[in-house]
């Protein structure tokens, strides 16, 4: 299993045990809450005897629980991802601009980064409507059929960008995503100059998605973006009633974003 953000590690300082034992604990997921040893051993590509050693030492430690011959994560893995909200207080940077956006639309509202291929998301407000949206702080997406993805990935230099690609498995998320590679140049090309990323049942069937870049001396750190069902109202009626919020809340968080040098260094793009 590749290890994301590592490309050509440096052996004299790579600790190949912590990228393993951090392998392990992304198996668990939404479709695997509970799993073998067998099957995490064949989800992070370790031999069943070197799985089961970092399992039970993550047992140990208090973040898996062994229940008859399957493992599940507990709590205490939160720890983990909590310990970065805190330390960059990324809710009380972001929240009340994206609460506010939600309270104004309707909509579900994000904010996320690049991780790799993927954006990952760090701080979510849901839709108080009936059709929501499964999305988690630190869930994931492909970058190439989200909207602030695609937002994000439009600001790459030329390099970092060819190097994205090189790594991205462009699959169809429904028979609409965009999955070609020149097309979807293309699409970035049109995102940069204009500003925003729209993507339409592309990273799932009834899902509209409007996506603006937060930018920092040129450099997209993050995005914000707008869900709503599709067909709530036309691509461009959407686009027209929640482009100038998006826009306002975007660059106040680039204002924001000015007073804290450590979020600015951990939202840089690592390509």
């Amino acid at each position: 299993m590749s290890t994301p953000g590592v490309s050509g590690p440096d052996k004299e300082h790579y600790v190949s045990a912590l990228a393993r034992g951090l392998a392990v604990l992304r198996t668990f997921g939404p479709g695997t809450p509970q799993q073998t040893l067998s099957e995490v051993a064949a989800a992070a590509g370790l031999s069943p005897a070197v799985a089961r050693r970092y399992l039970h030492t993550l047992v140990e430690l208090g973040y898996v629980r062994q229940v008859d011959r399957r493992f599940v994560l507990t709590p205490s893995v939160m720890e983990i991802g909590a310990s970065y909200a805190d330390s960059m207080n990324l809710a009380e940077v972001a929240q009340p601009y994206l609460q506010h956006i939600r309270d104004e639309t309707g909509d579900s509202v994000s904010l996320t980064t690049l991780a790799g291929t993927d954006v990952i998301h760090l701080v979510h407000v849901q839709t108080e409507r009936l059709l929501r949206f499964a999305v988690t702080p630190g869930s994931r997406v492909p970058a190439y059929a989200s909207a602030t993805g695609r937002a994000m990935l439009a600001y790459l230099a030329p390099a970092a960008l060819d190097r994205w690609f090189a790594t991205a498995v462009l699959a169809p998320r429904t028979p609409r995503t965009v999955t070609d590679e020149g097309q979807l140049r293309a699409h970035l090309a049109e995102i940069r100059r204009d500003g925003y990323a729209l993507v339409v049942d592309e990273l799932d069937v009834g899902i509209t998605v409007l996506g603006v870049p937060v930018l920092h001396d040129g450099v997209a750190l993050a995005g914000i973006s707008c869900a709503a069902a599709s067909g709530h109202q036309s691509p461009e009626a959407f686009r027209a009633s929640r482009l100038p919020q998006l826009q306002e809340a975007a660059q106040i968080l680039s204002r924001q974003l000015e007073r804290s040098p450590a979020l600015v260094h951990s939202l840089q793009p690592g390509a």
